[in-house]
Protein backbone atom coordinates (compact mmCIF):
# COMPACT_ATOMS: atom_id res chain seq x y z
CA UNK A 1 0.00 0.00 0.00
CA UNK A 2 2.79 2.41 0.89
CA UNK A 3 4.56 1.74 -2.42
CA UNK A 4 1.37 2.51 -4.33
CA UNK A 5 0.91 5.77 -2.44
CA UNK A 6 4.52 6.74 -3.12
CA UNK A 7 4.09 6.10 -6.85
CA UNK A 8 0.86 8.15 -6.80
CA UNK A 9 2.72 10.89 -4.92
CA UNK A 10 5.37 11.08 -7.65
CA UNK A 11 2.75 11.13 -10.41
CA UNK A 12 0.78 13.90 -8.67
CA UNK A 13 3.92 15.96 -8.06
CA UNK A 14 4.97 15.75 -11.73
CA UNK A 15 1.44 16.63 -12.85
CA UNK A 16 1.43 19.58 -10.44
CA UNK A 17 4.70 20.93 -11.85
CA UNK A 18 3.44 20.52 -15.42
CA UNK A 19 0.16 22.22 -14.55
CA UNK A 20 1.95 25.17 -13.01
CA UNK A 21 4.32 25.54 -15.95
CA UNK A 22 1.48 25.46 -18.49
CA UNK A 23 -0.38 28.37 -16.89
CA UNK A 24 0.07 31.75 -18.48
CA UNK A 25 1.63 34.48 -16.38
CA UNK A 26 -0.89 36.80 -14.75
CA UNK A 27 1.65 39.57 -14.21
CA UNK A 28 3.28 40.50 -17.52
CA UNK A 29 6.54 42.01 -16.35
CA UNK A 30 6.89 45.50 -14.99
CA UNK A 31 3.44 46.67 -16.13
CA UNK A 32 1.79 44.16 -13.79
CA UNK A 33 2.82 46.26 -10.82
CA UNK A 34 0.46 48.98 -12.01
CA UNK A 35 -2.57 46.72 -12.18
CA UNK A 36 -2.83 46.23 -15.92
CA UNK A 37 -3.27 42.74 -17.26
CA UNK A 38 -3.87 42.21 -20.95
CA UNK A 39 -5.08 38.62 -20.90
CA UNK A 40 -7.97 38.94 -18.45
CA UNK A 41 -11.50 40.19 -18.91
CA UNK A 42 -12.67 42.13 -15.85
CA UNK A 43 -10.18 40.25 -13.68
CA UNK A 44 -11.37 36.75 -14.62
CA UNK A 45 -9.29 34.11 -16.35
CA UNK A 46 -10.89 32.65 -19.43
CA UNK A 47 -10.91 29.23 -21.06
CA UNK A 48 -7.92 26.99 -20.59
CA UNK A 49 -6.37 29.19 -17.88
CA UNK A 50 -9.42 28.71 -15.69
CA UNK A 51 -9.31 24.94 -16.18
CA UNK A 52 -5.58 24.79 -15.47
CA UNK A 53 -6.00 26.86 -12.32
CA UNK A 54 -8.74 24.55 -11.07
CA UNK A 55 -6.69 21.44 -11.92
CA UNK A 56 -3.65 22.91 -10.15
CA UNK A 57 -5.69 23.61 -7.02
CA UNK A 58 -7.03 20.04 -6.95
CA UNK A 59 -3.56 18.58 -7.52
CA UNK A 60 -2.13 20.78 -4.77
CA UNK A 61 -4.78 19.51 -2.35
CA UNK A 62 -4.10 15.87 -3.31
CA UNK A 63 -0.35 16.48 -2.98
CA UNK A 64 -0.84 17.94 0.51
CA UNK A 65 -3.13 15.08 1.59
CA UNK A 66 -0.73 12.45 0.28
CA UNK A 67 2.14 14.19 2.09
CA UNK A 68 0.25 13.92 5.37
CA UNK A 69 -0.71 10.27 4.79
CA UNK A 70 2.81 9.23 3.81
CA UNK A 71 4.26 11.05 6.80
CA UNK A 72 1.81 9.31 9.09
CA UNK A 73 2.68 5.89 7.62
CA UNK A 74 6.33 6.69 8.28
Amino acid sequence: MKLGLEVLYIVVSVALVVGILLQSARVPGFTGSFGSSGDTFFGRRRGIDESLARMTAVLAFVFFALSLVLTRLG
